[in-house]
This record gives C-alpha cells, structure tokens and sequence, in this order.
C-alpha cells in the first residue's frame, strides 16, 4: 500500500485519497521550518484535509525536495475560530490579520521536520517520478515518491520539539 492513499479508499468522487503533496517553498522560509522559527505554512488555498505530508521542494538554487513535513489539517481565522499560538513567525500576522497576509486564510501546523538522505533533484522529479517540470504550486506526491523510505530520513524537529 502507498504511503499517500489509503488502500482502495476513495472519496466521494471516485478519487484517490492523498496522503502526500509537494509544495514549492522559497529558501528564506524553509530555513525556517527546519530551523523551528516558523512554526506554521501558510497558503492562500485549502489542501485537501486528508494530507498528513508535505514534500517541499526547494526552489532554485536548490532545485530539489530535501525535507518532509508532516503536518496537520488547515487552520483558519473565521470568526469563532481559535487563533493560532504565538509561538512562530508569522503567528501573530495571521491571527491579526495583517496587510501582508491578506489572502493567506489557510495555515498548517508543522509537526515534524525530516530530512532526506537523499534528496530528489529536479531531474530525478522528471526522469523517475514523472513529474514534468518544477514544481510551482500544490502537486498530489506520485506512488513512485512515497514509496521512498522518508521514515529512515534524518527527524530535525518534532511536535515534541515546539510548543503549541
């Protein structure tokens, strides 16, 4: 069974349930996820609540997926909804709701930071994984990538690790 879709499950429209997405992320705020300042993603749009991972992949001058997240379903800031906790870059902007983080209605709690031993290059995306160009927006991870064994990567950061 692939990591990303529960065996033989589907949703109501007949469609494979995803486990896994690939995001592109710029390099200032990855270092940030792995280095546990940033404590959310934000996004300007919803990802499907069934995703437990995102595989990022880091633009150029990276041009590779190096790291996994796991991560759990959108937060908004509807009314009545919980704010986040302050506790991360970015946290209080999207509680408040500031002018820079207008339209980024969706954040998503990073629970744990795994590196790759190897990461997937760009080629390796198009060559063995069949993905035909770099990643730009959200991208459903194809069997062929979760069936890499990212359980055996290097854990950077946990739940266990952050607050909140």
């Amino acid at each position: 069974m692939a990591e990303s879709e529960v065996q033989g499950a589907k949703q109501a429209d007949d469609s494979p349930i995803h486990r896994d997405v690939i995001l592109a992320i710029q390099d200032p705020y990855m270092s940030q996820i792995f280095d546990g300042s940033k404590t959310y993603e934000f996004r300007k749009y919803l990802i499907t609540p069934t995703v437990e991972r995102i595989w990022f992949y880091r633009t150029s001058p990276h041009s590779s997926i190096e790291y996994v997240c796991e991560i759990d379903p959108a937060r908004t800031r509807k009314p009545g909804d919980e704010p986040l906790p302050e506790d991360g870059l970015g946290n209080f902007e999207f509680n408040s709701g500031h002018k820079d983080w207008d339209g980024y209605d969706y954040a998503y709690k990073i629970n744990a930071v795994c590196k790759l031993k190897i990461p997937i290059k760009l080629e390796d995306l198009k060559n063995e994984h069949d993905i035909k160009a770099a990643p730009r927006g959200l991208v459903y991870a194809p069997k062929s990538m979760t069936d890499i064994d990212w359980r055996g990567s290097t854990r950077i950061r946990s739940l266990d690790d952050t607050s909140g």
